[in-house]
């Protein structure tokens, strides 16, 4: 993600979150935090879909992550998330997310690439709703002896 692709990124957020979208300026703030790793997809040019994803020592944990709606169920978002996955399961012991209780098909996207539901965050969102908390356990930790 470079400073150019606020625009369409910030666009994206609002598409797909309609309660906890993130501000431009959050999207800015996070080029100034060098724990924050920043990603889009681009189809003909056109940015589809972003991640967002802080690692802070050994663990890494997905900020934010959506597709273009008029995109979804083409296979953008596991092309993201694999990416994701593949170029980090390597330097982290896991990776994190949250994910709304209704969002079927974020989670079955998330199960599909290993992550597992760890635990259910009463009241997460600002609407009320509830979070599961998934996790994707990495080889690194396998790698380290860590359990």
């Amino acid at each position: 993600m470079e400073k150019e692709d606020i625009d369409a990124v910030v666009e994206i957020n609002r598409e797909n979150f309609t309660t906890d979208a993130w501000s431009r300026s959050a999207f800015e703030r996070e080029f100034s935090l060098n724990y924050s790793h920043k990603y889009v997809i681009e189809v003909d040019g056109n940015v589809i879909g972003y991640f967002i994803l802080w690692i802070i020592y050994d663990t890494a944990t997905l900020m934010n992550f959506a597709i273009k709606k008029s995109y979804w169920g083409m296979g953008y978002g596991k092309k993201l998330l694999s990416f994701l996955v593949d170029n980090f399961k390597d330097k982290v012991s896991s990776i994190s997310l949250d994910v709304r209780k209704s969002n079927i098909r974020a989670i079955r996207l998330y199960k599909s690439l290993g992550f597992k539901i760890i635990n259910e965050r009463p009241k997460y969102y600002s609407d009320g709703e509830n979070a599961y908390q998934m996790i994707l356990e990495t080889l690194q930790k396998a790698y380290t002896g860590e359990h």
